[in-house]
């Protein structure tokens, strides 16, 4: 979650993305803070009993978005 949250955060501050007006999305992304680990910052619920599960999607989604892996070179036939 540590890439998807650092590429959800970029997608927010370069204005790339926004949240409609919906109020349910809304308040899960009220209920959404961040966390520092050994590996960086992630996004995550302050308690156990919020729901925060559709701005993890959407973390997600723009994580599977915008990842693009590096062509496979051939190096040669077996």
């Amino acid at each position: 979650m540590v890439p998807a949250s650092a590429r959800l955060h970029a997608a927010i501050v370069e204005r790339r993305l926004t949240l409609p007006d919906d109020a349910e999305l809304a308040q899960h992304a009220a209920n959404t803070v961040a966390k520092h680990s050994r590996r960086g910052w992630r996004i995550d619920k302050p308690n156990p009993r919020t729901n925060n599960d559709a701005i993890i999607a959407l973390a997600m989604a723009v994580e599977r978005a915008e990842h693009r892996p590096e062509p496979i070179k051939l190096l040669g036939w077996l």
